[in-house]
């Protein structure tokens, strides 16, 4: 029939029903949302309830994506390995401040690649979160880190003590060795993480709404989503600026479209080097992580994040190219859901 392809919209309008659905079951029990999935050049998207403005949240609307940031992060690393500022191997002390103790354990320090895989033996806050801030916390959603700088940080190493020799072991999350990642990749450069975000990773991806809370404009404020604790109650913004690295990033669908299709197609991207290096498991390190990205199955990675009052969640299958997307402004998560959608959509 002339080389139509017939097949091709059943396709499209199975998979939109497939993202419907989904975002019809979290709707339920959440604020307001997006949920995107499909191949990461022509996406399917579904948007529910309410950005906490009396609208609903679309393309445009800014979320805290949480770790997902450390994705960011990771990227971040690979791409100064690529320049040559620095190593995988390279230990971490060399980067930081002078004077600044990093603890080791048996004679091992802690390298860059341990930072970027969970493999460091910090431990995964860098503060005991007392009494009034839990209180805040479960009250507010009140960023418990909201008293802790870069410096904080920093002075805090002294008494931490690693719970395994750097290198050695299963994957233990650590929010404390991504915001140290951060931390010293911009001691490192001498510009902070938002800068360094936004002139090595957004720019070249063209993501002009990926930022952290010190860089957004008044437009991008006035289309945030307000976070929920629950659907009642609203959640305070987590600006996390002593712990950049690990969550600090504001982003919405449009650039997560792009940050994804980059990610999925690395050959099309200016970061294309430095994206394959953080999907591959690095020498000696864990099979379940590349650099920053958790790995579900042989070929597919995932990350997700959480902050007082939104929670996020992306999947991309590397063989597939398909890639799923939900972003939340409550903290109630997606990612069964997310996961469930995936299967779906490359089944």
């Amino acid at each position: 029939m002339g080389g139509e392809d017939l097949g091709s919209e059943p396709r499209t309008s199975e998979r939109e029903g497939l993202v419907e659905r989904a975002a019809e079951r979290l709707a339920r029990r959440r604020v307001g949302l997006v949920v995107g999935g499909g191949p990461a050049g022509d996406m399917s998207f579904a948007y529910r309830g309410d950005d906490g403005r009396g609208e609903v949240p679309d393309a445009d609307t800014l979320f805290e994506i949480g770790s997902i940031t450390k994705t960011f992060t990771a990227l971040l690393l690979a791409d100064g390995v690529i320049r040559g500022d620095w190593r995988l191997d390279t230990p971490v002390r060399e980067l930081l401040p002078a004077g600044v103790e990093v603890p080791s354990r048996d004679g091992v320090g802690i390298t860059l690649q341990h930072l970027a895989t969970h493999t460091s033996g910090l431990p995964r806050s860098p503060v005991h979160l007392g009494l009034r801030e839990n209180a805040a916390y479960l009250r507010k959603g009140a960023d418990p880190y909201a008293e802790l700088t870069e410096d904080g940080v920093l002075q805090g190493l002294r008494d931490a003590r690693l719970k395994r020799v750097p290198g050695h072991g299963r994957p233990k999350y650590s929010n404390l060795g991504f915001g140290l990642l951060g931390t010293a990749m911009t001691t490192a450069t001498g510009v902070t993480y938002g800068t360094l975000v936004r002139d090595r990773v957004c720019g070249p991806l063209g993501m002009m709404d990926t930022v952290v809370d010190a860089q957004m404009t008044t437009d991008q404020r006035r289309r945030t989503a307000v976070g929920f604790r629950s659907r009642r109650r609203t959640a305070e913004p987590w600006p996390l600026a002593g712990l950049a690295g690990a969550g600090a990033l504001r982003s919405t669908a449009s650039d997560m479209v792009r940050f994804l299709a980059a990610q999925v197609n690395p050959a099309s991207a200016e970061l294309g080097d430095a994206i394959r290096l953080t999907h591959a498991t690095p020498p000696g390190g864990p099979e379940q992580m590349g650099l920053g990205w958790h790995r579900a199955g042989d070929r597919t990675l995932w990350h997700n994040g959480g902050t007082g009052g939104f929670r996020s969640i992306a999947i991309m299958g590397q063989d597939s190219g398909t890639v799923v997307l939900a972003l939340v402004n409550q903290n109630r998560g997606a990612d069964l859901t997310a996961f469930r959608l995936m299967r779906q959509l490359d089944g």
